[in-house]
């Protein structure tokens, strides 16, 4: 059937500019639906993961690759002369390209070949292990502490331990030593001034520093491996032995205190 409109002199075919219309409107409607399938397609899809080159790697590489690490962070010699916080960087850096180039060796520059979807996961799985390990009920008294906070506590509590009245009250050896334990056990200048001594602190540092050795090295492991994005895999590179000495370090200095 067909439909005429007639304005003046112009003639308009109405039937067909509806099918136009309906064509036109079809049209878009068929864009929307490939849109809306591709991202629902990117959501289901969730991470963007690359296959590594090799797959089958000898977890027994990738621990050698960490006690490698460590033994050269022990090294005290070179600790001191580059410092701690650079040379413990210096070698976690090392060690992830280690391991990248085991999983892509043909690769020019392997640590770059993570996504970056994996590159957040990396960081943000070795920064809450890290927070973990920190998590110790000592370690966290001091560490919402400003250096400037310590010093002053510092300084007061040093006032206090000159007072004729204190140090009268400490020849009553075990009634002082009761008390004192009760008041250090929630005192974070105590445990800040007993892990200053040299041979406490350098303990307690090297194991920290061991620790995020290790977590560096397991985490990189399990990212490069794609092995933690279907079934969790992990190795024993001795992170629990080395926070279990760290938890006893910690409370041996708070019963010679």
């Amino acid at each position: 059937m067909l439909i005429y409109l007639q304005i003046g002199p112009i003639t308009i075919d109405l039937s067909m500019l509806i099918s136009f219309l309906i064509g036109v409107s079809f049209g878009f409607f068929l864009l929307l639906l490939i849109y809306l399938y591709a991202v629902l397609k990117s959501l289901n899809k969730g991470l963007k993961l690359r296959h590594a080159d090799e797959t089958d790697i000898d977890e027994e590489e990738i621990k050698w690759l960490i006690d490698d690490a460590q033994a050269q962070f022990k090294d005290r010699d070179l600790r001191n002369e580059v410092g701690y916080a650079t040379h413990l960087q210096n070698i976690a850096a090392e060690l992830t390209v280690d391991i990248s180039k085991k999983f892509y060796p043909k690769s020019k520059y392997p640590y770059l070949e993570l996504t970056v979807d994996e590159s957040l996961n990396l960081a943000h799985y070795i920064t809450d292990r890290i927070e973990v390990l920190l998590q110790g009920k000592i370690l966290r008294m001091t560490r919402g502490l400003t250096l400037a906070r310590i010093y002053e506590l510092n300084e007061t509590k040093t006032k206090i331990d000159q007072n004729k009245f204190v140090k009268a009250a400490k020849k009553y050896s075990k009634i002082t030593k009761t008390a004192v334990a009760v008041m250090n056990a929630v005192n974070p200048v105590y445990w800040v001034r007993k892990l200053t001594k040299e041979t406490a602190m350098n303990i307690i540092m090297i194991r920290i520093g061991l620790a995020i050795i290790a977590i560096t090295g397991e985490e990189t492991y399990k990212i490069y491996s794609k092995k933690v994005f279907n079934v969790e895999k992990t190795i024993d590179t001795g992170v629990d032995d080395i926070y279990n000495e760290l938890t006893q370090d910690l409370e041996k200095a708070g019963e010679e205190a």
